[in-house]
């Protein structure tokens, strides 16, 4: 199949990526969460975190940016920023959420770099019931 012409812009391409890769609504919505956060680090910016996540729009940038050269190393830097305040299974969910769509995005030749290269997912805790059952003592 040839390549077809890139998005205006990084919200659109979300939004034919969610559209034409089959997501099931069901899914879309915690995908189309994951991408905006994705999108502010893509434009080598902190994602909003805390009450300004809710609802927060991704910054508007020409889909061809995320072959920016310099981005991979901008992005890990970012991403591992954001790993210090959130935990590891949401920051692995939604960098597996991005990396699907930048795949996505290379089989459509909108791009051709995978700016995720050197973003690592995060471990997570070795025994979450032991670390749920920890976290419910310290509660009580």
């Amino acid at each position: 199949m040839p390549p077809s012409a890139p998005p205006s812009s990084y919200t659109a391409a979300v939004e034919r990526y969610l559209t034409g890769a089959g997501t099931a609504k069901s899914s879309a919505r915690i995908h189309r969460i994951s991408l905006t956060t994705w999108g502010w680090m893509l434009a080598g910016a902190p994602a909003p975190t805390g009450p300004a996540h809710r609802g927060a729009k991704p910054p508007v940038f020409p889909v061809p940016a995320i072959d920016d050269p310099a981005l991979p190393e901008v992005l890990a830097e970012l991403a591992a920023a954001r790993a210090d305040e959130m935990d590891a299974d949401t920051v692995n969910r939604e960098l597996s959420i991005a990396r699907k769509a930048i795949g996505w995005w290379q089989r459509q030749g909108w791009i051709e770099h995978d700016p995720t290269i050197g973003t690592e997912r995060r471990p997570a805790p070795p025994d979450r019931t032991k670390a749920l059952a920890e976290n419910q003592i310290t509660a009580l």
